[in-house]
């Protein structure tokens, strides 16, 4: 059936449906219906709610409540808390009541200025990136929005180098977790590069250790009900089958076997993170090595298996990124010794060629 104009749209049939086609903010939208007329009564309805929105913008206190509330369908819940976290401790605080339309550049600068008194660069900038997210969602639902975000431009990012463990560390810490309730847990860390979500939500049939085979399979993660348990990696990527190297499989051995999961709580579920950083960090001291993150093992393993040749595919493929890119901007750390490597390998490649030129006139 031809189009048929009707007021500010376009009517026309689709298959069963009809489809009335209207500029809504700004923007083409299509509104279907069984009739002609229900088609049409959504589009006015819409038009109702965005002109009743932009006459009455929230103050951003209200919206990220909406937003939050709203964003729990389809964010996984670790993600959640960060985003949570972020706009009570650093937004609302300073911009809490400020309404949508009327946020201007200086109360950005004034959000950019608490935050550069409290936290680093990198965190700011992510602080400002999930604010801009929730505002721009706000303008998509017909929310007027100043755009006062996208004016004033974001805090750079300033990730800062984190300094691996040296090889005279790993090997303290080899020998001083050995027989510990977590040996197996740092030694997977500091040679695989697993993450502590993925230790602490490790099961025992997830490891044969006949085979020496490992696979990477579940995250430990916190639900909105806060209640800890296994979820799936966020990655197709994060499902690996890693290669048990003997130390590995040895720590494995001597782990005490107390429920399915390698390190259960007494709830059988995951043990709380606190308390295995907690460890981690006595474990630090025991071992004389510097207090440094347990993070910091993953930044360890991808350094030392770069330094001694393994290819970046490899290494990229045994940490579960998606993106061998990714790999070498986070952890391709140019060491001393990876330089000196490089430098033994150029002279090899040339070395029986080399020959002083003669000077030219």
């Amino acid at each position: 059936m031809a189009r048929q104009r009707r007021g500010s749209g376009t009517m026309r049939r689709r298959g069963d449906v009809w489809e009335y086609r209207v500029r809504v903010d700004d923007r083409q939208i299509s509104f279907f219906g069984r009739t002609q007329g229900e088609a049409q009564s959504r589009a006015d309805e819409a038009k109702r709610e965005q002109r009743f929105a932009a006459s009455h913008a929230p103050t951003v206190r209200d919206w990220l409540a909406q937003w939050l509330e709203h964003r729990k369908s389809d964010l996984r819940p670790q993600t959640w808390y960060v985003y949570e976290s972020q706009m009570r401790r650093h937004v609302l605080p300073v911009l809490g009541d400020v309404r949508l339309d009327a946020l201007k550049a200086e109360h950005i600068d004034r959000l950019d200025a608490a935050l550069s008194r409290t936290v680093g660069k990198t965190t700011a900038h992510h602080v400002r990136v999930t604010f801009s997210t929730a505002l721009n969602d706000a303008a998509k639902r017909g929310i007027r929005v100043a755009d006062a975000h996208r004016v004033v431009a974001k805090p750079r990012r300033d990730d800062p180098d984190i300094v691996p463990l040296t090889r005279d560390e790993v090997d303290r810490l080899v020998v001083a977790c050995r027989d510990d309730q977590f040996e197996a847990a740092y030694i997977l860390a500091v040679t695989l590069g697993m993450r502590e979500g993925e230790l602490l939500g490790l099961r025992w049939d997830d490891i044969d250790l006949e085979r020496r085979r490992l696979v990477v399979r579940g995250n430990a993660t916190r639900g909105f009900d806060g209640v800890r348990n296994v979820t799936a990696p966020k990655t197709r990527a994060g499902y690996r089958t890693l290669v048990l190297p003997s130390i590995c499989r040895d720590a494995l051995i001597r782990t005490h076997r107390l429920g399915a999961l390698v390190w259960p709580a007494r709830s059988g579920g995951p043990i709380w993170e606190g308390a295995f950083r907690r460890r981690w960090q006595a474990m630090c001291a025991k071992a004389s090595i510097r207090p440094v993150t347990f993070h910091t093992l993953r930044h360890t393993a991808a350094t030392l298996a770069l330094e001694d040749g393994t290819p970046l595919h490899v290494v990229t493929a045994t940490l579960g990124h998606t993106k061998p890119e990714t790999t070498a901007r986070l952890y391709a750390h140019l060491t001393h010794p990876s330089m000196v490597a490089l430098a033994d390998a150029i002279d090899v490649r040339f070395g029986a060629r080399l020959r002083v030129l003669p000077e030219t006139q």
